[in-house]
């Protein structure tokens, strides 16, 4: 392979690299505008945790974690939560940011409200946890979420 055949390969791994990142950095951006602009209260928090891709603090106890995970060219998105003391971290659910800007095949990530609405869809397990631990009278746990989220499929 000549010089110029692995330059060419380079821009094309750079160029596809760049957009992916690009795509990662707007669907953020939407998730933080969709949550800070809603008028509905979730109770979110915008986390300044520069180790983290994106996280919120929820009831001033936990933290919900949106990352790009798996390495170079990912394009699994997880879901996590975990106290805000870093104990306990479950993934909750994952999804997949595909190369055209979507997210679960058809989620724009530059609508902000359908990022919102996914993003709330994932993350329900964890209100839904929430409120059955409170209304019960008993102990938090995510163990059952975590479980599920990893037999899940990334739609």
């Amino acid at each position: 392979m000549t010089i110029w055949e692995i330059s060419e390969k380079a821009d094309f791994i750079a160029d596809r690299h760049h957009r992916q990142q690009e795509q990662w950095r707007i669907y953020c951006n939407s998730l933080v505008q969709g949550i800070t602009l809603s008028k509905a209260r979730l109770h979110h928090a915008v986390n300044c945790a520069p180790d983290k891709d994106l996280s919120f603090v929820l009831f001033e106890h936990f933290v919900l974690s949106v990352s790009l995970v798996g390495g170079f060219n990912s394009h699994t998105i997880e879901y996590t939560v975990e106290t805000r003391d870093g104990q306990d971290k479950k993934c909750i659910a994952r999804a997949e940011l595909n190369a055209d800007g979507t997210v679960d095949n058809g989620v724009k990530c530059r609508d902000r409200e359908q990022v919102l609405e996914h993003y709330l869809e994932k993350i329900a397990p964890v209100y839904d946890a929430l409120y059955a631990a409170l209304e019960s009278d008993s102990p938090v746990t995510f163990n059952p979420l975590a479980q599920s989220a990893n037999t899940a499929k990334v739609a």
